[in-house]
């Protein structure tokens, strides 16, 4: 099977817009609307584990600013709230609000039947095969060469 070269990154950001294209559709039918894609993406990474609003910002690749606006917003629909960092008082952290527990119940069960049907129309598997190949260790973002090749690692 060939494929075209350079069209990966674009196929990714697609099938990520697929997948919560029909998040955001699946949840405003079931009258869960009005959660912009940010916030979407940050319940996701919430979801994952990831708790500092810093960190949320850096892998979404917002400003910390538009984080902090996305964070007042969901603490405003009671979905996350903000409370300080054990570790380190001068920061806060992200957790889950539990009056918004049952938002968050639906919108897992949406991303549940959205893996199932992946698995219905591209055979049974795919999900997981797919969630392991992303999952696995890429390893650090590369340096490339103006003509392309991979830098060397300087020997320490």
């Amino acid at each position: 099977m060939s494929r075209q070269t350079g069209l990966l990154v674009a196929q990714l950001l697609n099938r990520f817009m697929w997948f919560d294209g029909a998040l955001q559709r699946n949840l405003e039918k079931r009258g869960w609307g009005g959660v912009r894609r940010l916030e979407s993406m940050t319940m996701i990474y919430v979801h994952a584990g990831i708790r500092r609003p810093s960190e949320l910002a850096r892998l979404i690749g917002v400003t910390r600013q538009s984080m902090n606006t996305a964070l007042r917003e969901l603490e405003d629909k009671k979905l996350v709230r903000l409370q300080p960092d054990p570790k380190d008082k001068r920061c806060k952290i992200v957790e889950f609000d539990p009056a918004g527990a049952a938002m968050r119940h639906e919108a897992l069960n949406v991303i549940e039947e959205l893996e199932a049907l992946l698995d219905e129309r591209l055979g049974e598997g795919t999900a997981d095969r797919l969630a392991g190949i992303l999952d696995a260790d890429w390893g650090e973002a590369p340096l490339l060469n103006a003509d392309g090749e991979r830098k060397k690692k300087e020997a320490i």
